[in-house]
């Protein structure tokens, strides 16, 4: 059962419903005459306080299904005009693509690439706005969304032989990334061990 994203007419309806409580991309999974409408916003609580009795119904009555409303946390963080290629800047992306946030910025640390610099300055920004909207931490945050759009391409000569141009394509592109809560990372070896140890000497 995938997902779907939600069209104007739901966020319409989702923007009346919750007061026009904040929330950036709306997801439809239908199975039969049941269908699952999640919801991801920066501000779980403030959308929770918001959500109106009419929500539901309006949904079900626009789906034409029963409808279950999940809220799930996510922040995004989005840097407009970089002048990268799509194609590096998604070379980078898939590197971190499913990460936690703490180890994706360990891994774009030591990446040489331009674009690294642009994508690890996003991410830090996606955090940051996770722990200003619901607190949540670098190891209990992972990667959800990443998307290298191009963005207009200026155009340039370079001057050859018997008066011939060679066309300099210079590319830019729109990066957006998005951070989801999730159960913090498990430990492994050592730290495990440790933690393991601890527990035996406490108990």
């Amino acid at each position: 059962m995938g997902e779907d994203l939600g069209g104007p007419r739901l966020r319409k309806i989702i923007r009346q419903g919750t007061e026009k409580a904040p929330f950036k991309r709306v997801g439809v999974q239908k199975s039969g005459q049941v269908a699952v409408v999640t919801v991801y916003t920066v501000k779980p609580d403030t959308f929770q306080n918001r959500r109106g009795a009419d929500l539901v119904p309006e949904l079900e009555r626009s789906l034409k299904r029963t409808v279950t409303v999940d809220v799930k946390p996510e922040a995004q963080a989005v840097h407009k005009f970089v002048r990268v290629s799509p194609t590096k800047a998604r070379r980078v992306m898939n590197q971190i693509r499913g990460k936690y946030v703490d180890e994706a910025l360990a891994i774009l640390q030591f990446v040489p690439n331009r674009a690294a610099r642009y994508i690890q300055k996003l991410v830090k920004s996606a955090a940051a706005n996770a722990f200003e909207g619901w607190g949540g931490e670098p190891n209990e945050l992972k990667i959800s969304l990443l998307t290298a759009d191009p963005g207009p391409t200026m155009k340039r000569i370079q001057p050859r032989a018997m008066g011939r141009a060679y066309r300099i394509l210079k590319r830019s592109a729109h990066l957006n990334i998005a951070v989801q809560a999730a159960d913090p990372r498990p430990l492994k070896g050592t730290a495990a061990r440790r933690r393991g140890r601890a527990a035996v000497t406490r108990a």
